[in-house]
């Protein structure tokens, strides 16, 4: 009986994603570069097509000024980053690599209470979609959008 081979590295995000694009990633701590301190908190959870949470993908965060944040999800597929308020555009974009997924998926996250009307990529998405994009305010202020990669209610992805 032979020896098991070994895990080597795949060509999609992981097992050794960590390694290469969140080296304190085991703590799941996030990492920021312009966030305002006195920004919103936005967070969720990433989901499979069946349900079950995504755990050690990357999520990162792009905002018009330059705001930038990148994160590990955890354990139960939970995310979470500061972003500036929003300003001009009601939203931001969201960059998502994870095992299994050969090229990084792009979408957005809406604030609920902005200004979508004037939105091109928003016109073009069915009306019954939209509301995979928008996220929920709570009470503590903080901005939560639960993505999902596949299922009834998959998320809408953008071609890059």
């Amino acid at each position: 009986m032979s020896a098991p081979l070994r895990e080597t590295p795949s060509q999609t995000a992981g097992p050794f994603l960590h390694i290469g694009m969140m080296p304190d990633g085991a703590a799941m701590r996030p990492l920021h570069r312009a966030a305002p301190a006195d920004g919103v908190l936005l967070g969720g959870g990433l989901f499979d097509a069946e349900g079950a949470p995504v755990a050690d993908a990357l999520i990162e965060m792009m905002q018009e000024g330059g705001v930038w944040a990148r994160c590990a999800t955890d354990g139960a597929g939970a995310w979470s980053l500061r972003a500036a308020r929003p300003g001009a555009r009601p939203f931001v974009d969201l960059w998502i690599v994870a095992r299994g997924i050969n090229l990084g998926l792009h979408t957005r996250l809406y604030f609920p209470d902005a200004d979508r009307s004037a939105d091109n990529a928003m016109a073009r998405i069915p009306v019954e979609r939209r509301e995979t994009l928008v996220a929920s305010k709570g009470a503590d202020g903080a901005y939560r959008l639960d993505i999902r990669l596949g299922g009834p209610h998959e998320t809408v992805f953008f071609d890059a």
